[in-house]
């Protein structure tokens, strides 16, 4: 979970504004989006969410919470310690819903990143490495997950491991798109060539 975001907060958002995506297709948009080096300002990102959301244009105080997520999501790329935390249900929650909900993250993650990846050209995402290739086909196969009966403790572990496959497939993305991240302190961040 992000620190200053929780998800149920959100969805309570969410219901108010009538939006019919779940706040964890939002996050998963804004990390997809920023990993590709997409950046916006406050407004073009709400433009963003209302056409993602399909909602009626929020009010100050509701665009504020829908502009955190966004920042959320590029305070954990930038941050240099792989503090992003995918913004998915708590564990108080069936493992059927939160199953759901990393792959509607998934799903948020792969549109984002197309959105912003058309900014990009065509050669420069030809010259995607082979990992990045293989990092998003596989948030591509798990954004298609269909929750099971999947009670045991076996289940619970494997979610975990697939949750933090995918927090650190999209940080590693964004690394390789970004250039590298900017360590504390650090004035030129490292590029990676």
């Amino acid at each position: 979970m992000t620190a200053s975001l929780e998800h149920d907060d959100l969805a309570n958002l969410f219901l108010s504004l009538g939006a019919l995506q779940p706040p964890a297709e939002l996050h998963g948009y804004a990390a997809g989006f920023v990993s590709v080096g997409g950046r916006i300002s406050a407004d073009a990102w709400l433009k963003h969410c209302i056409d993602l959301l399909d909602c009626e244009t929020p009010d100050p105080e509701q665009s504020e919470a829908l502009y955190a997520v966004y920042s959320a999501a590029l305070d954990g790329m930038e941050s240099g310690e792989m503090s992003l935390d995918l913004l998915l249900p708590d564990d108080e929650f069936d493992l059927d819903q939160r199953i759901a909900s990393l792959g509607q993250w998934c799903q948020g993650y792969l549109t984002g990143f197309a959105m912003a990846g058309k900014q990009k050209r065509v050669d420069k995402q030809n010259a995607y490495s082979a990992d990045l290739t293989e990092a998003i086909s596989d948030i591509a196969a798990i954004a298609q997950v269909s929750p099971d009966e999947h009670t045991d403790e076996d289940g619970e572990q494997d979610y975990f491991a697939v949750c933090e496959y995918v927090r650190v497939a999209a940080m590693t993305i964004f690394v390789e798109c970004n250039g590298g991240v900017q360590q504390e302190g650090e004035v030129n961040p490292p590029r990676l060539h």
